[in-house]
């Protein structure tokens, strides 16, 4: 009886066995073989280097360094270049799921968050390689089966020139302020300059999350704000030099036309002062558009928006590109306002007065720009007309229009804007220097109860021909005058090689050196 129940274990338990084998072989063959393979063959992503940003004279300003295989973004400048290139973050959820750029993103994956990096990053990013890698049992490399070699990513040169850019931004020392700096007869940009501003380093090259936070967190400063682009401001006088073209284009005055500086001029209850009435009591008699220009005299600007009302002050200013972006090649752009009474209306609830159409024509009121606007607007009286894309991507070919009027219009607000750098201008600080300049101060009050004052100055040089506009903002920084026109002045001082020349300023104690 016990053999027979031995021989019956040893039968079932061989059948058991037979059945396995069959199993294992002929049903899940094929599945244990391709689990053998898999667990043998790795497959190792090789990350595609992004692409380089350049400058215009060729200066690395975005880079990759290897850190024991890590790709690291590297930006030489810092903080001053900041808030053009941008700076990258890790991959999230959604594009690891969606894919961007017709790539199959991995969790090691990097892409741009902003400025250039965010604008370009297709062309900026490359496609990554990967290679197959026999492995042992314990996980060791064997030997290399094959391997598809990774695509760097495009090189993007920028129209800035790195060596402005850092120079401009040391200048500001840190203020709250922003500088463009361009050419006319292109829009090219060659210094785009945000202060304050953060290090893109700290998201990527240099990770320190607590560095980031308190970017974030900084709402007094908002470095991460570009303020060249992304900021409306008052533009106070830089704005006149628009509204005495159009005056002059609607055949409202011409070059003999002069009104009186009374002052003041009183609407009921309210009163339009001229600046140097407020300032010293004092006035500039009879004023034609040239002195106005020169002497940046409010009174005559009242009385030339008195005429031409406000849909043709909009008018004008609309055709110098206030009120619309400029359609640079970065994100974060606003395109400011041109108020009028349909806004008013449906903005405010009210409609529009003849006091509204005064602040409008010495730029303050609702009126809102930015200062790559202004810059824009700067290079249009340069050219005489041509108004130009404004881009910060360097390229060989120009995409202008132009604003339509008659030579000699053109030429006499330059005019007003030369004289305004000369001796009885309001741009002192630039009296000095031997290059012709042709500029517009603006001094923008607020207008939130306070008595701070937005500081401007816009510029050409040299004004026959012009080779570059710059136009500077201060937030809250006092005069125009006094504040942006010295900062334009060390610029051009090393452009145009006067190294001589005198820029005098206020110093903390309120004498001029």
């Amino acid at each position: 009886m016990k053999y027979w129940l031995l021989k019956a274990a040893l039968v079932l338990s061989f059948g058991i066995l037979l059945v396995s084998v069959i199993n294992l072989n002929l049903v899940k063959g094929n599945y244990y073989r391709d689990l053998a393979m898999n667990n043998r063959i790795t497959k190792i992503v090789i990350p595609a280097p992004r692409g380089k940003i350049l400058d215009r004279k060729g200066r690395v300003v975005a880079d990759n360094i290897d850190f024991d295989g890590v790709i690291k973004r590297f930006y030489p400048y810092g903080e001053s270049t900041s808030n053009i290139t941008g700076y990258l973050a890790n991959v999230n959820q959604s594009e690891l799921k969606d894919g961007k750029c017709n790539r199959n993103l991995q969790n090691q994956s990097v892409v741009g968050r902003s400025g250039i990096e965010s604008v370009m990053d297709c062309e900026l990013m490359g496609t990554d390689g990967y290679k197959l890698v026999e492995v042992d049992a314990k996980g060791k490399d064997n030997r290399e089966l094959g391997q598809l070699d990774a695509i760097k990513g495009e090189d993007i040169t920028l129209s800035i020139d790195a060596y402005w850019q850092e120079k401009i931004y040391k200048i500001l020392e840190g203020r709250k302020a922003a500088v463009v700096m361009s050419e006319p007869s292109s829009g090219q940009i060659i210094a785009l300059v945000s202060s304050p501003s953060y290090d893109a380093n700290n998201f990527n090259y240099s990770y320190d999350i607590n560095t980031i936070k308190t970017y974030l967190r900084d709402t007094q400063n908002l470095p991460m704000l570009n303020r060249a682009i992304g900021a409306r401001y008052h533009p106070g006088s830089v704005f006149k030099p628009i509204e005495a073209l159009g005056a002059l284009e609607d055949g409202l005055i011409d070059k003999n036309t002069v009104f009186e500086d009374t002052g003041v001029i009183n609407i009921g209850d309210y009163s339009f002062n001229n600046w140097l009435w407020t300032k010293k009591g004092a006035t500039d008699g009879m004023v034609d558009v040239v002195k106005a220009l020169k002497r940046s005299n409010d009174i005559f600007f009242y009385k030339l928006g008195e005429g031409m009302g406000v849909d043709r002050i909009k008018y004008w200013a609309m055709k110098f590109g206030l009120g619309e972006i400029t359609g640079i090649e970065l994100s974060g752009e606003v395109a400011g306002l041109v108020p009028d009474d349909n806004w008013k209306r449906e903005n405010k609830g009210e409609r529009w007065y003849l006091g509204d159409t005064y602040h409008l024509s010495i730029g303050q009121g609702d009126m809102s720009t930015t200062p790559l606007q202004i810059n824009q607007m700067t290079n249009i009286v340069a050219s005489g007309g041509k108004k130009c894309q404004m881009s910060i991507l360097k390229s060989e070919k120009t995409n202008c229009d132009e604003v339509k009027a008659r030579a000699n219009n053109w030429n006499l607000v330059k005019e007003g804007m030369e004289e305004a750098c000369k001796t009885g201008g309001t741009a002192w600080p630039l009296f000095n220097f031997k290059t012709e300049i042709a500029c517009k101060t603006g001094t923008a009050e607020l207008g939130d109860g306070s008595h701070d004052t937005h500081a401007w100055l816009t510029a050409f040089a040299p004004a026959d021909s012009p080779q570059i506009s710059i136009t500077v903002l201060v937030e809250r920084g006092g005069e125009g005058s006094d504040v942006a026109a010295p900062i334009v002045g060390d610029i051009l001082k090393e452009w145009f090689n006067e190294p001589e020349t005198l820029v005098p300023r206020y110093a903390d104690d309120g004498t001029i050196h």
